[in-house]
């Protein structure tokens, strides 16, 4: 079988590996294997990885970095007279990192596993996706970050002196892998043994070395005002040269106590430039950054409690992601966990190489691995609430498969339809961990046309979740053969359809059947309580015979609806005063 290439597609650099006789190898692409994620325009070439990077702090307007962060999104990043999707900056890279590679290894590269952050939403694992497809791969599959770090552990653990097992424990039976990269950070519970199962996981997408390298451009442009009363916070030029200063001074304060900042010729908007001269500390950057490191062990604390372990039931922490080269992060960890816990892994090359393995594992190669990865996020379907005190409803987002719930994994709950002769439901699907759509994210939605019935007629909603985190939604109007299939895809018009791009008309159709809901649903809950609440019998049978002409009318469609609600609601109010 062909073989498949294994892609970790960083923020700030990517890299290519494959399985060779059962082990995965690195390929030396621009030297290292380790390739900055730029991409450069020079006259009329563009360009990608180290020769791009070397071009971007003096050319920024010409240059696009992080693009990672992008992914999902439909902001357009400008080189030159073109603009570009986040997926065809990153489609550049990986079409970059398989031409080299091949170069180095003959024959072509055409089927890929890429990873993603553990914590990616849906819209940006099929951009990922896409992008794979704009370079010309077939992405086999999409595989989160952490867990293609505990891969490649599991494999070399047996032979690595810095591995040995607790004494009196079960060797390596949990590891927490705690990622941090140059843009995103993941922490993931992993169960290790002859099938490696994700139990929790977690993280932030917006949190990462891209972070770190602010605070540092932040208080060298504090100086540049305090000396210069220069203004520099939103001039790209100067932003760009001193983020390449900042990555520098972090970099080289992992390795020293302190270090210097002299920089010459630093643009402005004006004619002239200003220069810097300033010392960093080690403590200065712990300093500057501690809030950023608390974040991520806040991640940390929230996946050991979702998988129900305690750190001392946890066997070893991989670090992974060139963020942890910093000593806080270590040390951070080491208050926690213990320093013992700590086996020497490269944090650069094991996302990637975990991903060959994983492509061993698809192409049947000679892998002993099994993996069982869990979903990142809640995927949750927008209804009506149950009734609050004041017999009002709002929308919530109900869960149909809870995160952590491992994958592939197949979900369905029964809703109920909610006016008589009710023709159509909206199905808006939520990712996210509250009930508040306004919290979540909508990653996609269809309609459902439903066959006249009487109110609370069963809807069966089904949600599939695959190996590579995409969404399917099945939903049927029970015992009326209407049905309706969707693979979620807010990005592609045709294969999934956004709630924005339907016509006027049933938008405003299904947000009368919502106000008319809440309007009968207050009526009638109103009625029942005043029933409840009055001692006088002939005021209750009054408000009984009302609202059992007020539901029959419902039912029947009455011509004379509106006259009968208004009796009732009459009654409401007098008995509401009394009561």
């Amino acid at each position: 079988m062909d073989k498949i290439y294994g892609i970790d597609l960083g923020t700030t650099n990517s890299c290519i590996s494959v399985l060779k006789d059962g082990k995965p190898y690195t390929i030396p692409v621009d030297g290292n294997g380790i390739v900055p994620s730029v991409v450069s325009l020079d006259g009329e070439n563009l360009l990608v990885g180290r020769s791009a990077w070397n071009r971007a702090a003096a050319f920024p307007e010409q240059s696009v970095r992080s693009v990672k962060r992008l992914m999902g999104t439909a902001e357009k990043l400008k080189l030159g007279k073109k603009s570009y999707d986040p997926e065809d900056i990153s489609a550049m890279i990986l079409r970059y990192l398989c031409d080299e590679a091949k170069k180095i290894e003959g024959g072509d590269i055409d089927k890929v596993v890429i990873t993603v952050p553990a914590y990616f939403s849906d819209a940006q694992r099929r951009a990922t996706i896409e992008a794979g497809k704009r370079a010309g791969l077939t992405v086999e599959r999409i595989i989160n970050e952490p867990t293609a770090a505990a891969l490649f552990y599991d494999q070399v653990k047996i032979s690595s002196p810095d591995a040995a097992p607790v004494p009196g424990k079960t060797p390596w039976q949990h590891v927490l892998v705690y990622d941090l990269g140059g843009g995103t950070f993941d922490v993931s519970v992993l169960r290790m043994g002859e099938i490696i199962e994700v139990m929790a996981s977690t993280g932030d997408t917006r949190l990462g070395g891209d972070d770190f390298d602010r605070r540092i451009v932040t208080r060298i442009l504090r100086q540049i005002k305090e000396k210069d009363g220069l203004d520099l916070e939103d001039y790209v030029p100067a932003l760009a040269r001193l983020g390449a200063v900042a990555e520098k001074v972090k970099i080289t304060l992992s390795e020293s106590a302190a270090t210097r900042v002299s920089e010459a010729h630093i643009p402005t908007p004006k004619k002239k430039t200003c220069s810097v001269s300033m010392e960093f500390s080690r403590e200065d950057l712990e300093e500057m950054t501690d809030d950023l490191v608390e974040r991520t062990i806040t991640s940390v604390e929230k996946a050991m409690d979702e998988a129900k372990l305690t750190p001392d039931k946890i066997d070893r922490v991989l670090l992974v992601g060139g963020m942890t080269r910093m000593p806080i992060v270590a040390a951070r960890l080491e208050r926690i966990f213990g320093a013992a816990r700590m086996p020497v892994v490269d944090p650069d090359l094991s996302v990637a190489n975990g991903a060959a393995i994983q492509g061993g594992i698809i192409s049947g190669a000679n892998c002993e691995q099994i993996l069982v990865d869990v979903t990142p996020h809640t995927l949750s379907l927008e209804v009506l609430s149950d009734r609050d005190e004041d017999y009002l409803e709002t929308l919530i987002c109900a869960p149909i498969i809870p995160r952590n719930t491992q994958i592939p994994a197949t979900r369905a709950r029964t809703f109920h339809s909610i006016i008589h002769n009710q023709d159509m439901v909206l199905l808006n699907v939520y990712q996210g961990e509250s009930t508040d759509p306004n919290e979540n994210t909508l990653i996609g939605g269809t309609k459902l046309k439903l066959a006249k019935a009487d109110a609370g007629c069963p809807i069966v909603v089904e949600y599939s979740y695959d190996l590579n985190g995409i969404v399917h939604l099945v939903a049927e109007q029970k015992g009326y053969s209407r049905k309706t299939e969707i693979r979620i895809d807010s990005r592609n018009p045709e294969t999934s359809q956004d709630l924005s791009e339907i016509e006027e008309g049933e938008e405003n159709e299904a947000d009368d059947f919502e106000e008319e809901a809440k309007a009968v649903n207050f009526v009638t809950q109103r009625a029942r309580s005043l029933i409840e609440a009055t001692t006088d019998k002939d005021k209750q049978k009054l408000l009984t015979d009302a609202l059992k002409r007020y539901e029959k009318a419902l039912n029947d469609d009455d011509d004379d609806i509106d006259d009968i609600e208004d009796e009732l609601l009459a009654l409401i109010e007098e008995n509401a005063e009394e009561n």
